[in-house]
C-alpha cells in the first residue's frame, strides 16, 4: 500500500512471471501477494513459475494444473495450503526443482511448525526432497503489528520476507540434529 498500489475499486492487478496478469480482491493481502509474485519470486529465484494463488475465503486466482500434473503435486484447497506456491524450474543445484510454499500474513496466519509439516506432507507425498522444499512468510513490513504478532509462531527452517524491502529475507534457521551451527558457517552458506 506504501509504494501506491490501489486498494479499492477493481482490484490489484499482478503479472506473472509468464507475463499472464490476473486481478485480486483489493486490500492488504493482495498488494502483499502481489509483492510475492513481482517481486519475490524474480529476486530469489532462477527461473520463477506460479503454481497456485487463493485470496481469503479459498478463492482461486490463479492455478496452473499442467505443470502441477508434471511436478506429481496434488494441489486440493484445504486448510493447510498457502496463499501461493512457487516452483523454480532453474534451480541448478542438483536434479529437480525447489517448491515454495508461501503464506501472505496481513493480519494472521504464519507458517508454524504444524503448517509447516503439513505442508511439507504434500512434498513429499509427491516426491520432493525435504531440501528442496522452502517456506515464506511474507509480511508487508517488518514495523507492521502482523509481523510483531507473529514472529513467536515462524517455522524455524523458513524464511520471512517484507514487500518493503523486497531485497532482503531473513532466515529462521533450525538445528534438528542437536549439533552446533557456528555463525562464521551460517554467513559462509
Amino acid at each position: 500500500m506504501r509504494r501506491g498500489v490501489a486498494t479499492t475499486g477493481e482490484g490489484i492487478l499482478a503479472t506473472f512471471p509468464n507475463g499472464e496478469t490476473r486481478r485480486m480482491a483489493p486490500g492488504p493481502s493482495s498488494v502483499i501477494s502481489k509483492a510475492v509474485i513481482e517481486e519475490f519470486a524474480p529476486r530469489f529465484l532462477t527461473s520463477p513459475a506460479v503454481l497456485w494463488v487463493s485470496e481469503s475465503g479459498a478463492k482461486i486466482v490463479a492455478r496452473d494444473d499442467e505443470l502441477a500434473s508434471r511436478l506429481k503435486l496434488k494441489i486440493s484447497a484445504d486448510r493447510n495450503l498457502p496463499d501461493i506456491i512457487l516452483v523454480d524450474l532453474g534451480h541448478t543445484q542438483s536434479a529437480g526443482v525447489l517448491l515454495v510454499f508461501v503464506e501472505v500474513v496481513a493480519s494472521d496466519g504464519p507458517i508454524t511448525a504444524q503448517r509447516q509439516h503439513a505442508l511439507l506432507r504434500i512434498a513429499t507425498e509427491a516426491g520432493f526432497q525435504s531440501k528442496r522444499v522452502a517456506f515464506v512468510t511474507a509480511f508487508l513490513d517488518r514495523s507492521h503489528s502482523a509481523f510483531k504478532k507473529s514472529i513467536p509462531e515462524l517455522a524455524w527452517r523458513s524464511f520471512a520476507w517484507f514487500a518493503a524491502e523486497p531485497e532482503h529475507v531473513i532466515l529462521l534457521q533450525g538445528n534438528d540434529n542437536g549439533t552446533n551451527v557456528k555463525l562464521w558457517e551460517l554467513l559462509n552458506k
